[in-house]
């Protein structure tokens, strides 16, 4: 039992982590179940409508992500100078984390409104008249949303800086409020009640920029009404951003976005040679990933919550605490993962009815959804280090660990695979199996990389960053 109990001792620190870890989980979890509730309600509306809104959103899959870096390599320096004390480099950070969000959320604005409807139609590329119709109703959703992306990156800056600082509850209240709105007006909008016209694909478009709007107005009301550290009345006072934090996010951050970006188009290169465009494939991947998507969020909100309770303690200078917490947290890791293992196997036979009846495809994206559950134990380590590494402000180690497996590895393979499948006589169960050796290789680095130390970094000093090997 003693070997075990530094994985699951200290109930102070329990209740500090899971007062960060459940609501981020929790926000997670409600974006994706609203997001199936989304995909489903367009789909009601219209299969063409569906199609057009999907291929739309392949493209914002990749924006997201870079949205995704841009802030986390905010989250990196707010976190360590909360744990610092350190409230000038907190007002600092978020100075230039909000002109980021005005500068690339209006560049985003001119890239997908550009460059979105080109990419739409190289998806659909064809003169049916059905997929014809998909494309205009991608072009008009796309638009609508490049309207907002400045709005949208800001709100995902704003909540980023909350959790950051401990406060994850209030991003969950505007997310949860956003939400409640959003589906509203989807009901509204895209069927047309309440004497709106049915407007299908715009109306699903106009729902998620207003239901933004209203989840920025939240954050802006909490943060300066109802934050005792007045952040958000200071920030107006002085200009804090230094020479030092640019240079520092350029460096440190940097690698972060180009990663996220990277990743993003990884995965939809994984899936383009995993399912080889086979229909059946094409049909059942999709179904396999929307089925553990809902419970795969738990990875990402626990990595998230993670790099913010151990950047904490790293900007507190207390090395010896982040690598105590980093083994707690890898405790609470092993724990959930049995039941997230236990509840996937349980669950997803009849989230996959939502999709489609039982037949072959039905148990074809079950196998696929238990290849994946064989991996889980290895993603929540890999996700474990890497966010450890960011925490610590090392980002070309976490760049290297993420993406040359991918690319050097898991990729290649999947591509061979796909390109001499009719030759090997495989099928998508082996090629989705082999691309699981990206996760293999990471675990061999994250191994090695976390047992050199080199995430210990308190990034607040002015002076050569504190390194403890």
């Amino acid at each position: 039992m003693s070997k075990f109990k530094k994985y699951f001792s200290d109930k102070a620190f329990y209740k500090m982590a899971l007062a960060i870890i459940i609501p981020v989980i929790i926000q997670q979890m409600i974006l994706n179940i609203a997001g199936l509730i989304d995909t489903f309600m367009i789909n009601r509306f219209s299969q063409t409508a569906y199609t057009g809104v999907s291929t739309a959103n392949r493209f914002m899959f990749i924006i997201n992500f870079f949205w995704i870096g841009l802030t986390a390599g905010i989250s990196v320096f707010v976190s360590q100078y909360f744990g610092a004390k350190n409230k000038k480099g907190i007002l600092g950070t978020f100075q230039l984390g909000l002109i980021l969000s005005i500068m690339f959320g209006i560049l985003s604005s001119v890239i997908i409104t550009t460059l979105g409807p080109v990419v739409i139609k190289m998806f659909l590329p064809t003169n049916d008249p059905e997929q014809l119709e998909a494309v205009t109703f991608g072009i008009q959703y796309i638009k609508i949303i490049g309207f907002g992306a400045t709005i949208f990156l800001t709100s995902f800056m704003i909540s980023t800086y909350f959790r950051s600082i401990g406060r994850a509850k209030v991003p969950l209240l505007a997310g949860v409020i956003g939400i409640i709105i959003n589906m509203s007006l989807n009901m509204i909008l895209i069927y047309g009640f309440l004497g709106f016209p049915a407007m299908g694909a715009i109306g699903a478009a106009w729902a998620t920029v207003i239901s933004k709007v209203a989840e920025l107005i939240v954050l802006l009301i909490v943060a300066i009404f109802y934050s005792e550290e007045n952040y958000a009345s200071d920030i107006l006072k002085d200009f804090l951003i230094t020479k030092r934090l640019v240079k520092m996010y350029i460096l440190k951050g940097g690698p972060i976005i180009i990663n996220e970006v990277l990743w993003s188009v990884a995965m939809v290169l994984y899936a383009m040679f995993i399912t080889s465009g086979v229909y059946e494939w094409v049909t059942a991947y999709g179904y396999s990933q929307n089925a553990t998507d809902i419970f795969f969020v738990y990875y990402s909100g626990m990595a998230t919550a993670s790099g913010v309770i151990l950047g904490q303690a790293l900007g507190e200078n207390s090395f010896e605490k982040a690598k105590d917490y980093l083994i707690k947290l890898r405790g609470i890791m092993m724990l959930t993962n049995v039941i997230i293992m236990v509840l996937i196997v349980g669950l997803s036979p009849v989230i996959l009815l939502i999709f489609t009846p039982v037949n072959s495809m039905y148990w074809l994206a079950y196998k696929l959804i238990l290849i994946n559950v064989i991996f889980i134990a290895i993603y929540g380590y890999n996700a474990m280090s890497y966010y450890a590494l960011r925490a610590g402000g090392d980002s070309v180690r976490t760049f290297l660990l993420d993406q040359l497996p991918t690319y050097l590895v898991g990729l290649p393979v999947v591509i061979i695979l796909s390109a001499y499948r009719n030759f090997l006589g495989i099928d998508i169960l082996t090629i989705f199996l082999a691309s699981k050796s990206t996760d293999i290789v990471k675990l061999i680095v994250a191994n090695h990389i976390m047992k050199k130390g080199t995430w210990l970094n308190n990034l607040t000093l002015e002076d050569n960053q504190l390194k403890v090997s």
